[in-house]
């Protein structure tokens, strides 16, 4: 089930293929500023919509649902999910990344979270990550510590093609999320009023 021919910082769920790994790893760094942290606004370059929700969804076992379901629709082969925290220089043999590809199982997504225990297991770490795949439609970013991550969309449209994943996540607009309407969501309903007002100014319609 792992592919043991990448390096030993690497965690790959799956065979794999280097060739579309790297490419996921280059998106994920051409995707982000990774001086800034929320509510600044991360992503750099074209995004068309941005889309945020709970953290914890990036690190339940049914997250590889969510991946699979955006690979397919991309027909992407690959996605990245990097630790920023943990990786000390952003050069493919020595980032501290999970790989996730079709081929994945919520058991061994679990596991991989696990690995290390509440000592260094990236379940029981406030750190902050990224991910994204070898096409690059999309990428999320998750600030653990903040409860808080946002998945930026390139296409216009894009949340009508990713309808069925982006759903999976609980994925909506940073203004509807803060009106909260009936129920709003933690975190978005704790929010103090500077993150409020950051969010709304990079991120809202």
């Amino acid at each position: 089930m792992f592919d043991d021919t990448v390096d030993e910082g690497h965690m790959s769920l799956g065979e794999g293929n280097v060739v579309y790994q790297r490419r996921a790893f280059d998106n994920v760094v051409k995707a982000l500023d990774f001086d800034r942290t929320l509510p600044d606004r991360v992503h750099v370059g074209p995004w068309s919509d941005f889309l945020f929700f709970p953290s914890d969804h990036v690190f339940a076992p049914d997250f590889q649902e969510v991946v699979r379901e955006l690979l397919s629709v991309e027909r992407a082969h690959v996605a990245c999910l990097l630790n920023l925290d943990m990786t000390e220089r952003f050069e493919f043999d020595s980032i501290a990344a999970i790989f996730l590809d079709e081929m994945i199982s919520g058991v061994a997504y679990d596991d991989k979270l696990r690995d290390g225990g509440p000592a260094s297991g990236w379940l029981y770490r406030v750190d902050r990550y990224v991910c994204a795949s070898d096409v690059g439609d999309w990428c999320i970013y998750c600030e653990k510590s903040n409860d808080v991550a946002v998945i930026g969309l390139r296409d216009i449209g894009g949340i009508g093609k990713f309808e069925t994943p982006l759903k999976r996540l609980w994925a909506k607009p940073i203004n509807e999320l803060i009106d909260g309407g009936s129920s709003p969501v933690f975190p978005f309903d704790q929010l103090v009023p500077a993150w409020r007002q950051g969010l709304v100014q990079n991120y809202g319609r």
